[in-house]
Order: C-alpha cells, then sequence, then structure tokens
C-alpha cells in the first residue's frame, strides 16, 4: 500500500530544482494531488483483487525519480500501474521539437536546451475479463526554464476507456462523470476536450479510434488558478467515472472466443502506443527517462490476425463500427 507522504518526500528528495518560488510552490501542491491519488487508486485496488500492491522507488539519474505501484496477475487484473513522477533536468533541443509538433511549446520560444520540472500521475488498468474495459488516465504539470529566464508551465491530461465489448450504459456512465467535473468549470470543457480525445487517440492507419475516449486536455497554464482546481476536479471524477463499470461486470463469464477478441484489440492498443502517443515519443527523447515505467502502459499479453472478417450483426462489428465514426454518450 502507497504512503502518500512517503512518496512525496522522497519525490521531493529526487527532484532538486532551482524554478521560482510560485512555480515551486505549485508543482509541491501537484505533487500531493497525485499522491493522494495513487494512494486512493491503490486502496481500489486492493479491495477489488484481494492482492497486495507493491511499490517501486526508483530514481532518474539526469534528476528526479518516481513511485510506481503495480499490480500483476492477480484474481481480476491481468495488470495495473500507478505512477506518480517528479522529474528534473534539461530537455534537448530534439525533445523540445517534440513537444513544438505536440503543440504544447510556441515556435517563437528561445531555442536551446533548457530546465524542466515535469509532476506527473499516470495508471492503466488491464482486466482479465473481456467485459471490463481498460482504462488509462494521465495528469501532468510540466514546468519550462527557457533559456532566456522566462518561466513556463502548463497542465495537461487524459481520462480514457477502452471497451472490448459495447455496453452503451457503462459508457454513458463514464462520459456523464467526466461532464460533470468538466461543468464545475466550464461548459465548454466537455465538448471540446471529448473532441479532443476523440481526435488524439485516433489510429490513423486502421481509421479507428483506441477505445471510446473521455477526456483529453493540454496548454492550461499554471498560471491560473483556475487551472489546478480544474486538475483537481479530473482527479476528484477518476474512481467514480471506472470503478463502478469494473464492479458491475467484473464477474460476467466470457468464452474463449471473447477472450480472443480482447487480445486482438490490445494489438490496436500497442500499436496507437507505439506509432502515435505523444507521452511515448517524448519518453524515449528524454535521456536517462526510466523504459520500464515508459512501456508499462502495455499489455503484457496481445494477438493480430491477418485480414480478419467481422461476423456481420455480432457484437465485435457493433464495437468497430462505433470505433470508425465515434458518436456522443451524453
Amino acid at each position: 500500500m502507497t504512503n502518500e507522504c512517503a512518496v512525496v518526500s522522497f519525490l521531493e528528495d529526487c527532484a532538486r530544482h532551482r524554478f521560482g518560488a510560485r512555480a515551486g510552490e505549485r508543482a509541491a501542491r501537484f505533487l500531493r494531488t497525485c499522491a493522494r491519488l495513487q494512494r486512493d487508486v491503490c486502496e481500489q485496488l486492493r479491495d477489488i483483487d484481494g492482492t497486495e500492491v507493491t511499490v517501486d522507488f526508483w530514481r532518474r539519474e539526469g534528476g528526479g525519480g518516481g513511485a510506481t505501484a503495480v499490480l500483476r496477475g492477480g484474481a481480476v487484473f491481468l495488470q495495473a500501474n500507478v505512477d506518480v513522477t517528479m522529474v528534473t533536468g534539461r530537455v534537448q533541443p530534439s525533445a523540445l521539437g517534440q513537444l513544438r509538433e505536440a503543440g504544447r511549446i510556441q515556435d517563437t520560444w528561445p531555442e536551446g536546451d533548457c530546465e524542466f520540472l515535469a509532476v506527473a500521475i499516470s495508471s492503466i488498468f488491464h482486466v482479465k475479463n473481456p467485459h471490463v474495459p481498460s482504462y488509462h488516465f494521465n495528469l501532468r504539470l510540466l514546468l519550462l526554464n527557457l533559456p532566456d529566464g522566462t518561466e513556463v508551465g502548463w497542465f495537461g491530461g487524459v481520462i480514457d476507456i477502452t471497451p472490448f465489448y459495447l455496453i452503451p450504459e457503462d459508457i454513458t456512465h463514464f462520459h456523464r462523470t467526466l461532464k460533470e467535473a468538466c461543468e464545475k468549470h466550464d461548459a465548454a470543457h466537455y465538448p471540446r476536450f471529448k473532441k479532443w480525445c476523440d481526435d488524439y487517440f485516433l489510429i490513423r492507419h486502421r481509421g479507428e479510434t483506441r477505445g471510446l475516449g473521455g477526456i483529453f486536455f493540454d496548454n492550461l497554464t499554471f498560471e491560473e488558478d483556475g487551472n489546478f482546481e480544474f486538475a483537481r476536479s479530473c482527479a476528484d471524477a477518476i474512481l467514480p467515472a471506472y470503478f463502478p463499470i469494473l464492479r458491475a461486470r467484473v464477474s460476467m463469464p466470457f468464452t474463449d472466443r471473447e477472450n480472443t477478441w480482447k487480445l486482438l484489440r490490445y494489438g490496436r492498443y500497442i500499436e496507437f502506443n507505439l506509432m502515435y502517443d505523444n507521452g511515448t515519443k517524448f519518453g524515449l527523447q528524454l535521456p536517462g527517462f526510466r523504459m520500464e515505467t515508459l512501456f508499462a502502459s502495455l499489455p503484457i499479453m496481445a494477438r493480430w490476425g491477418y485480414n480478419l472478417d467481422l461476423e456481420p450483426g455480432s457484437r465485435e462489428e457493433e464495437l468497430v463500427s462505433v470505433l470508425r465514426c465515434p458518436r456522443d454518450w451524453v
């Protein structure tokens, strides 16, 4: 079981940085939010699975470190991890190029490497039962100290769901919970961030999305107090959005055919992460980043099939039709 105070103390000790007082205070406050969320999620994982979650504390050679909570091979979960990181160092020009490509920094900002501080919580659950969706969330704060001394930073995040069979009431519950969290701050947030999520998780070479979306947001400046509160509302929505679905479906019987379909969808999941995911690309560009953590989101098994024909009217075809044409759920 994670101890949030131990996580915060360890990561602050790992991540010595030279940012100003305001940026440092924002980073510390966001780190405490991430550590509390990690604790709460791990408690839910243990209660549902009956297996203790192990925590791996690690340091990054270039600065900072992480606390990775992992559950593998349990009664319910194939794999579940909840990773809190506080990483600091210098961003090389190649990684800055990746940030520009992702639309996170402006072309007008100075060239050259710069100091950074990143605080994040990232999690993925893959469940044995194919009637239970995979679940992914990430909340992050990235601060940059640019070569001219300017300090900039922004919050970003994503909460998304990847079902293998379509159960409309589950997806409606998921999206309604996220919509309510967004509307506490701005009625325009949910439609904007829902579309951003659908667009982001498009597997372009397949013409289908990885899952049935959620919300995706980025570039919310850390200077605005309301953006921290919005990120915290998203953190508060993470448990109620997903765990009622998990508890309702985890005991449903399933067949070998349904499990094989799940493995084929895992193949699509891996294709997206390795080819399109900006976080994976950025981690690969960052010297000293821990590869074990970077690839912890991938399913531990998957399948690919040649020229698959879906049976007309089947539940498999029903899912793919929605993946190819995202719909509004609330």
